[in-house]
């Protein structure tokens, strides 16, 4: 069986695309949005001064037309036209005696802010600066200039206007980066799941392949040319995966075929031996040696070639459901004559009913196996004990033996082929029992583990998905 962890969104690359996406149109926005505000702002604050210094030498003309006194009488007018809290005019001289000037109180201190002794020697410069005013958010824009001989014209312009303009369009964008970022967002969930979609395609049909569907191929399709190069190696590769699959079968097939061949002669001339009344004792023995040989490397080639399809997921599956505890109790059942040889108690613990879907001819092998093992590595009047279980929705064979253990050094190696510990090597077996029993059982999709203790017994976990 197949479970799908369904993968955290963070971590996908549409999800990192998209915030890529996302930051760097943001960025984007934001340098742009600096660089038009700060232009926005000079130009503005440009405008003002324009005006400002048209205002002053409108007056540094009339100064030197009509003299000072026509100044105080223009800017005497100023008192009643102007409104003292947008602007203001005053006429002063270089020693800071005030000439002339409309309502000072709305603009606070201005005097700590602009000293007449700074413009001495200098008959032509003008100072803008910007002021704060009391109890006010914005500021003001001040000029002072030189307007004549000894005559300083001051004039100040609220920036609430101005600034009140730049504050809403502040507002604006901002709202509109806002809004726009996140449309961004949506778009550039759309261009990458557009431009992974292939790519999960690859992945689905990977995943349905390493499943054993060998015959699954990427359909090659789309826009993006990397993907079509992608899908049509990954085609490629496959491919040449399952023609050394049918040749590494056929290879098997034809050494099985010529091993088998011979062998059965071998076996056939014996057993004729064997059959004739006129041979003497030594060549009947000799027969029979032979004939258990033969089925003995027989055996043992159709093992190794049962591992290997099962290793390579090429060998046939049959699903079907059953009921695992008369498999067990039958398995026990056929081992208990070689158990009273060696004066083995079998303890069996079935849960009722234990019904598991899978192959059953694979599964027997598999009990057969393990059990067989348990039994073999016994010692005398041991205890061999099986159960089985539902634990989490997962199917568990347990079987365990009070045998002669394994040694820490040798549980890595107890489920390879061939492999056999130190301490059994004097009993019997080639050592393909468990590398069969865990070919099979993992071609089911389920594990085999093995704890174990020296000369205190082994333990056996089988563990399936229903």
């Amino acid at each position: 069986m197949f479970f799908k962890k369904k993968p955290n969104v963070q971590n996908t690359l549409s999800f990192r695309l998209t915030i890529l996406y996302a930051a760097i149109f943001a960025l984007t926005s934001f340098v742009a949005f600096s660089i038009f505000y700060y232009r926005i702002r000079s130009v503005t604050m440009e405008l003002m001064d324009l005006e400002l210094t048209e205002e002053i030498e409108k007056y540094a003309f009339l100064m030197a037309a009509k003299g000072l006194q026509e100044v105080r009488s223009a800017v005497a007018e100023k008192l009643e036209s102007e409104n003292p809290k947008e602007e203001f005019y005053r006429l002063m001289t270089f020693n800071g005696d005030v000439l002339v000037s409309t309502d000072m109180s709305p603009w606070g201190a201005v005097d700590a802010a602009i000293h007449p002794a700074q413009f001495r020697g200098d008959e032509t410069g003008h100072v803008f600066q910007s002021i704060p005013i009391p109890g006010k958010a914005h500021k003001a824009r001040l000029v002072s200039a030189v307007i004549g001989p000894e005559v300083i014209l001051q004039i100040g312009e609220t920036l609430e206007d101005a600034e009140g303009y730049l504050d809403i369009f502040l507002g604006l964008f901002l709202v509109l980066v806002c809004s726009t970022v996140l449309f961004s967002m949506l778009i550039g969930w759309f261009l990458a799941r557009r431009a992974t979609s292939d790519m999960e395609e690859v992945t689905r049909t990977a995943e349905e392949i390493a499943h054993g569907a060998y015959d699954r191929r990427v359909p090659i399709k789309g826009q993006f040319e990397e993907i079509k190069r992608l899908g049509t190696t990954f085609n490629t590769m496959l491919d040449r995966i399952q023609n050394l699959l049918k040749s590494m079968k056929e290879i098997n097939d034809n050494i099985a075929h010529d091993l088998r061949s011979p062998l059965a002669r071998i076996r056939g001339i014996a057993e004729m031996t064997l059959l004739n009344q006129k041979q003497n004792t030594d060549c009947k023995e000799m027969a029979v040696s032979t004939m258990e040989e033969c089925d003995s490397l027989i055996d043992m080639i159709n093992t190794m070639l049962d591992i290997t399809e099962a290793e390579a997921g090429v060998g046939e599956t049959k699903k079907e459901e059953f009921d695992l505890n008369p498999l067990i109790v039958r398995a026990c059942e056929l081992f208990r004559p070689l158990a009273a040889e060696k004066k083995i108690d079998f303890r069996i613990n079935l849960a009722e009913p234990l019904v598991f879907q899978g192959d059953r001819k694979k599964m027997q092998r598999i009990v057969t196996n393990v059990l067989e093992n348990a039994i073999k590595y016994n010692t005398e009047q041991g205890i061999v004990g099986v159960s089985a279980a539902t634990d989490n929705g997962d199917v568990q064979i347990v079987v365990e033996d009070t045998g002669i253990g394994i040694s820490e050094s040798d549980l890595p190696q107890i489920f390879q082929r061939f492999y056999r510990c130190d301490r059994s090597r004097s009993l019997s077996g080639v050592g393909l029992g468990l590398s069969l029993a865990k070919a099979y059982t993992e071609s089911m999709n389920g594990t085999i583990s093995v704890q174990s203790t020296l000369n205190h017994g082994s333990t056996f976990t089988l563990r399936f998905a229903r």
